[in-house]
């Protein structure tokens, strides 16, 4: 005959306590029970199982062959029921994350760090992208989700919004412009203008800010990244204007920083599976973010006060 788990778990735990009344005491059974079953165990092995010597019950050489295999695997099921609960505790599991690389540098890195305090068990990858390949990762299921800059082409993708700011100017130190405060478009024009491709979210904003205020955007020197606008800026190369997440860490970057008029507002927004759900890690990643959106000075986050991140928000 076979022993059950329930045989197994009794022979266990009276080789674990030597003696019948704790294993009983252990197990939430009767010390009868616990006698009764031991016999039964016996039985269905065929062998003895204990004997007893200095008053405790030993295992006989036969049960040795097999209790440290009884032992693993009840160590195995231990270890599973611990996964099962960190798993719906989603203190393990692992989120894959795209991100403009302004938004991996500059929004990420606190809200991460904030999350891994919390859920230091669950492993995080950040894979910095444009956001045309951003879009890709995500509909290919290469990641959880994705930041990006809006405005973006129309996806099959579903646009969770995070936070808001305007468009910054960026002149060297030493320029005419970099005690003004405010600039226009039309105050622009007569400088090298370091800016993006109209293909590019930043780069049909910054075209649509000086279409609508009458003035040709002349690009002398044409980037796909602000921070890399904003180090030709700071060597004296012309003027640029950029998405203001590069400008947020409270450092000095170098540079004169000026409203522009009239404004135009740059949103970082998550890029979400249109089918499925995200995994309960994912989604707790994904509110971490948002809260340090809201957080930066100078953005306003447009997440509804009080609203928590569920697949419904999503």
């Amino acid at each position: 005959m076979k022993l059950s788990f329930r045989q197994l778990e009794v022979i266990r735990a009276v080789a674990l306590h030597g003696a019948v009344t704790p294993a009983a005491a252990d197990l939430g059974v009767s010390q009868p029970a616990v006698s009764m079953m031991l016999r039964e165990c016996a039985a269905s092995a065929g062998f003895t199982l204990f004997l007893r010597a200095q008053g405790r019950l030993q295992p006989t050489p036969e049960l040795r062959v097999f209790l440290d295999e009884v032992d693993r695997v009840f160590k195995g099921l231990e270890r599973i029921d611990r996964l099962v609960g960190d798993i719906r505790d989603a203190s393990v599991g692992s989120v894959v994350v795209a991100a403009t690389p302004t938004l991996a540098d500059n929004l990420l890195p606190a809200a991460v760090a904030a999350f891994r305090r919390a859920r230091p068990r669950i492993q995080i990858t950040v894979q910095t992208m444009d956001n045309l390949s951003a879009v890709e990762a995500l509909t290919q299921g290469g990641v959880d989700f994705a930041l990006v800059l809006t405005p973006i082409a129309d996806t099959d993708v579903r646009l969770v919004p995070l936070c808001a700011a305007e468009l910054v100017c960026v002149v060297p130190l030493d320029h005419p412009l970099a005690a003004s405060g405010v600039v226009t478009p039309g105050d622009l024009a007569a400088y090298p203008l370091i800016s993006f491709s109209r293909s590019l979210p930043l780069g049909r904003l910054v075209e649509q800010n000086f279409r609508a205020a009458g003035v040709a955007r002349r690009i002398a020197l044409e980037v796909n990244q602000s921070s890399t606008a904003l180090a030709l800026v700071r060597a004296g190369a012309g003027v640029a204007v950029i998405d203001p997440f590069l400008l947020l860490d409270g450092r000095d970057h170098g540079v004169a920083q000026l409203r522009l008029a009239p404004g135009a507002t740059v949103t970082a927004q998550a890029l979400v599976p249109a089918q499925g759900a995200l995994s309960r890690p994912a989604l707790m990643l994904l509110a971490a973010i948002r809260r340090q959106g809201g957080a930066l000075p100078g953005v306003t986050s447009l997440v509804a006060r009080g609203q928590a991140l569920s697949q419904d928000a999503v």
